[in-house]
């Protein structure tokens, strides 16, 4: 797993508040995810995906703008990769340069502010030096500078090693820890040498401390710890700091400004009855907690209270209860809200209530009911409520339960189950039906917005986009993405689970569907997902764009991010954030913070480490 040093912080606070603004900063690579974990001058982190695994990692300022970005060298094919910003993305620039199982270096080797890449062949110990960039049509050509250095099985690295603006080149004999470098592109022998590390470290370089002189970092698998060392000579680290693999390669450059991904933890906001929601009108300071058995809390600072209480309206528990919360975009000046609950039958209730003079209690007096949906069985309620960016209110039904969706409701645009649900809440009573849902005209209910859910456990609003968390059946749990303009859309089952084929269980046909962008298996041992939301609030800005969910068996938080509707730079937060036993939900406050629980009563807010 990953691990986090407690002297983290403390060690890179000693880095950057030392170092002027020239300095470099570490990073690391894993090679079987092609994912860059670099840091900021502050020491921020920052991800991104970038490359095949296997492919070598290394960095480079390619367009000469002074900010080093990533690289790759395929060994296979002899290919190189580059790409022009420190984002996940495809390569900007590629060309062919040397031979299979040669090693990449890159630097600026004849000081004109642009790096280029060159390679070492281990098996001449020779340098080929070239100072351009190549073309996928053209490839490379020839190196400029060819000579021999080191010794087999010497690993190389580049710096300015006496500061005079041009990058030479080292070698690092990791059986002994012995770092030697020429400070010229020539033959001959070291011009400096001197013993750094353990053996079986690996090397990087960087100008640590600013002053224009690169000097060695190393990245040690066997406690996955980075040691810098700011003078070329023999002697301890100057600093260290923990985090990664033991498989993971080190780079090192000057990463500019990035958008850093904090480190994260999870912050106890308090203990509930079954919470299964945080909610809060926009800009409110309060937040508000649904709890499955019935009442809705409100949290002011430390003080808890009940907001509203439907304990002798609701049916609770299993997949029942008092399920979803909703604020009218204009609560702050009519008091209007909406809830989700299953009645003492066990069907589905949307309800309208207001808020009472004490701004902390609503007005029981006040509930109207504004729509109901016949439940034919306990299970498969979905249970979500929200406002959309077009002021409609969404509302999310499962297939009405029953293993396998016995009476094909996920199918039947003409049925309330097993589809989301549009409604204009500001409209004639007990609601309208918007103009522009796609069954307004018929072929389907009026009030169905999209069809084919089995049970949609928490969708979400990023502005036109809707994040969808569909729990699976036996073996495939999903998140689907559409937007506001995709009425009418079918997102699969019965006929799909995930991308795979469900009824029939083969030879299905997807014509007309629309497929999750992520799926997993319950082989991983998830059973159901919970879905989240986009990360769009403003403690933590380098997570913007990224969207969060988790799973009610594993207990997990995953995220990945939404680039031209493809699922991309996914990851699994359990080893920075835990797990939360039995999560059953998420849920964002008045500022977009990001809240999780527990079906068992713990509540926690998404906070920087």
């Amino acid at each position: 797993m990953i691990r986090w040093g407690r002297v983290l912080a403390a060690a890179l606070l000693s880095v950057s508040l030392a170092a002027p603004a020239a300095a470099d900063t570490p990073g690391l690579v894993d090679p079987a995810s092609g994912e860059w974990h670099l840091y900021t001058k502050d020491f921020d982190r920052v991800l991104f995906t970038f490359g095949n695994p296997g492919d070598i990692p290394f960095v480079g300022d390619w367009d000469c703008d002074g900010d080093e970005t990533p690289g790759l060298y395929r060994q296979s094919d002899g290919f190189v990769y580059l790409r022009n910003s420190n984002s996940t993305g495809i390569a900007d620039i590629e060309f062919f340069f040397g031979d299979p199982n040669d090693v990449p270096i890159a630097g600026d080797f004849n000081g004109d502010g642009c790096d280029t890449v060159s390679i070492y062949r281990p098996s001449t110990q020779q340098f080929f030096i070239i100072n351009k960039l190549g073309s996928k049509a053209a490839g490379l050509g020839a190196a400029e500078l060819v000579y021999a250095f080191g010794d087999p099985g010497d690993k190389p690295f580049v710096g300015d090693f006496d500061g005079d603006g041009t990058e030479t080149v080292g070698l690092h004999r990791e059986s002994t820890g012995l770092v030697y470098f020429r400070n010229s592109h020539t033959q001959g022998n070291a011009d400096a040498q001197f013993v750094f590390g353990d053996p079986d470290d690996r090397i990087m370089a960087g100008d640590w401390n600013g002053n224009g002189v690169s000097s060695p970092g190393l990245y040690r698998p066997s406690d996955l710890t980075t040691y810098l060392r700011f003078t070329n000579s023999q002697g301890p680290a100057d600093t260290s700091f923990t985090f990664g693999e033991p498989d993971w390669v080190p780079v090192a450059g000057g990463f500019g400004t990035l958008s850093p991904i904090p480190l994260l933890r999870l912050e106890s906001v308090g203990t509930f009855d079954r919470p299964v929601l945080v909610t809060a009108p926009a800009g409110d300071g309060r937040i508000f907690v649904v709890e499955q058995t019935g009442k809705i809390k409100v949290k002011s600072g430390a003080s808890v209270s009940t907001f509203l209480d439907l304990s002798a309206l609701s049916l609770c528990c299993g997949e029942r209860g008092v399920l979803g919360l909703a604020f009218h975009p204009d609560y702050s000046s009519n008091g209007r809200f909406f809830v989700h609950y299953s009645d003492n039958s066990g069907d589905t209730v949307i309800a309208e209530y207001k808020v009472s003079g004490d701004p902390d209690v609503a007005d029981p007096a006040s509930a109207r009911v504004v729509l109901t949906a016949n439940q034919p069985a306990s299970n498969h309620n979905g249970g979500m409520i929200t406002f959309g960016p077009d002021g409609y209110l969404y509302i999310a039904l499962g297939d009405g339960g029953g293993g396998g969706d016995p009476s094909g409701n996920g199918q039947n645009p003409n049925t309330l189950l097993g589809s989301l649900l549009r409604i204009d809440a500001d409209g004639a009573l007990p609601y309208a039906i918007p103009p522009t849902n796609p069954f307004v005209s018929g072929g389907g209910a009026p009030e169905v917005f999209a069809i084919g859910l089995r049970n949609p456990w928490r969708f979400s609003f990023d502005g036109q986009n809707i994040y969808i968390g569909d729990v699976g059946q036996d073996r495939w749990e999903e998140i689907d993405v559409i937007s506001t303009a995709d009425g009418g859309v079918n997102l699969g089952w019965n006929v799909m689970e995930g991308v795979h084929c469900y009824s029939p269980f083969s030879g299905c046909s997807t014509a007309g569907l629309m497929l999750p962008v992520v799926e997993y298996s319950h082989s991983s041992g998830g059973c159901s997902v919970a879905g989240g939301y986009v990360y769009r609030g403003i403690a933590m800005p380098g997570l913007a764009g990224t969207y969060f969910y988790g799973d009610l068996c594993l207990g997990n938080i995953k995220t990945f991010e939404l680039v031209g509707n493809i699922a991309t730079n996914h990851r699994d937060l359990t080893l920075e954030l835990g797990t939360v036993p039995s999560l059953s939900s998420f849920g964002i406050d008045g500022a977009g913070e990001l809240y999780v629980m527990s079906i068992n009563g713990p509540v926690y807010k998404l906070v920087r480490r």
